[in-house]
């Protein structure tokens, strides 16, 4: 049986192929050539499991639930179950996931922190005030007591 599907299937493909070379018509080996490029064409992809989409993208299964829930990616049903499906999933799929998701970063020389930022601390914020009116603490404490006397007059 599964000669006379191979022979129908290379027949219909040599029906809409050309040979190798037209002007000798179809040989033995174009035959062949043909029945091979056809079956490789009429061949359904394997579906991966979700262990096994698991390991290829390094998570957890609860990720991968996770991924199909939030639709980013897509599956097979394979089983009869509505409540607890069999997840299957084409390699197609996992390579586009896998491509939409890559990213690249490139080295930014800024500071790694907040802490090494630009920005001044609170203490250092607190001397330069004190330092850029030319007095000391005390200054600025004589000056906040006599505006808060001000206030109450």
């Amino acid at each position: 049986m599964d000669r006379e599907i191979a022979a129908s299937l290379a027949l219909a493909y040599a029906r809409s192929a050309q040979p190798l070379d037209p002007e000798m018509g179809w040989r033995r080996e174009d035959v062949q050539i043909a029945f091979l490029a056809g079956m490789e064409a009429l061949t359904v992809p394997r579906l991966l499991s979700l262990p096994e989409v698991a390991r290829t993208l390094n998570v957890s299964a609860s990720t991968i639930h996770d991924l199909v829930r939030h639709g980013e990616l897509a599956f097979v049903h394979a089983g009869r179950g509505t409540v607890r499906k069999h997840l299957t999933f084409s390699a197609d799929e996992i390579a586009s996931f896998i491509r939409r998701n890559t990213q690249r970063t490139y080295y930014d020389p800024g500071p790694k922190t907040a802490r090494y930022g630009t920005r001044k601390r609170a203490h250092e914020l607190a001397v330069e005030r004190a330092t850029e009116s030319g007095g000391g603490f005390m200054a600025h404490y004589e000056a906040r007591l006599a505006a808060a006397k001000a206030k109450k007059k």
